[in-house]
C-alpha cells in the first residue's frame, strides 16, 4: 500500500513537472547590440528598445515565447557560439559567422556603412584610395561588407577602439582622420552628442548591405528559423519593416542619454 501511494505521488509530481518543462523548452533566448540605435538600444530601466525589439514581438513562432538577454554584444556572440543563447538579432552575414550561426534568408533592415570625417577636412570620397595617406578608426568587432574589410586590412592605416563613441571623440580631437561605422547608428549618436566640430557621413556609402537574424547552430530551436524567415518576408512585403525603422529613427532623439554611457 505504501509503495502504491509512493508511486502515485511520483506520478503526480511528474505530471506537474512535465508542463513546466515543456513550457521551458518553448522559450527562445535572444539578444541584440545594446548600443545600436535606431535598430536596438537599452532603456534606463534595463529593457531593450528600438526597431529590433518591436520586430521580435512580431516574429515569435506560434507556441513559443522569446526571452531577452541583456549582455554586451560581444558576450552575446560568445554565448551563441556555444549554444547558450538561441537568437542574435540584426547581424551582418560573414563566412566566419556562418560557421556557428544559421542566418535568415530574408533581412531585417538595411544597414548602410559610411566613412565619417570632420566637416572642416573637406574630404571627398572619390574612391577608397583617398583614405590611404590618412589614419582611420574602426570599432572592435565591426565588419563592413562590399569588399571593404579586406581592403582595410591590406591598404589602410587604422586603430581599433572599443566602441563607436571613442572613435567619434578621437575624430573630433583630430587623433584620427576618418572613422567607418554604420551610417544610421553614427548619425543617431551625432544627433545627441556635443562635440566641438561638426562631423559628416561621406557618400557614396562603403556598403549598403542588410542585416539578418542568426540562430545558433547549437540551439534546440533551430528548426523554427524557417517559420521566422517566412514572417520576415511578409513584414517586408507589407511595409512593416520600413515603418519600424522610420518610427525608431524619429524616436531615438528623445531616448534616455544612458543609451550611450
Amino acid at each position: 500500500m505504501k509503495l502504491l501511494r509512493f508511486l502515485l505521488l511520483v506520478g503526480l509530481v511528474a505530471a506537474m513537472l512535465v508542463p513546466a518543462l515543456m513550457a521551458q523548452e518553448k522559450v527562445i533566448t535572444w539578444a541584440t547590440n545594446p548600443q545600436y540605435p535606431p535598430y536596438d538600444w537599452v532603456n534606463a530601466d534595463g529593457t531593450y528598445d528600438g526597431a529590433a525589439a518591436e520586430l521580435v514581438t512580431l516574429l515569435t513562432p506560434k507556441g513559443y515565447t522569446l526571452e531577452p538577454v541583456l549582455v554586451p554584444w560581444k558576450r552575446a556572440q560568445e554565448l551563441a557560439k556555444v549554444g547558450k543563447l538561441d537568437l542574435l538579432v540584426n547581424f551582418r552575414i560573414t563566412p566566419e559567422r556562418e560557421e556557428w550561426l544559421q542566418f535568415s534568408t530574408n533581412p531585417t533592415f538595411p544597414n548602410p556603412v559610411a566613412v565619417f570625417v570632420r566637416d572642416d577636412k573637406k574630404l571627398s570620397l572619390i574612391s577608397w584610395d583617398v583614405l590611404k595617406p590618412l589614419t582611420g578608426g574602426v570599432s572592435l568587432g565591426d565588419t563592413f561588407g562590399n569588399g571593404f574589410d579586406a581592403y582595410l586590412k591590406q591598404n589602410l592605416s587604422y586603430s581599433v577602439a572599443p566602441s563607436m563613441i571613442e572613435n567619434f571623440k578621437m575624430l573630433d580631437a583630430g587623433r584620427i582622420d576618418w572613422f567607418v561605422s554604420g551610417a544610421n547608428m553614427g548619425l543617431a549618436w551625432l544627433s545627441i552628442s556635443k562635440l566641438a566640430h561638426p562631423i559628416v557621413a561621406l557618400t557614396p556609402y562603403i556598403s549598403n548591405d542588410s542585416i539578418h537574424l542568426g540562430m545558433s547552430r547549437l540551439s534546440p530551436h533551430l528548426g523554427v528559423l524557417a517559420e521566422i524567415d517566412k514572417k520576415l518576408a511578409q513584414l517586408k512585403a507589407d511595409g512593416t519593416l520600413d515603418r519600424l525603422l522610420q518610427k525608431y529613427q524619429k524616436r531615438f532623439t528623445s531616448a534616455p542619454g544612458t543609451v550611450f554611457p
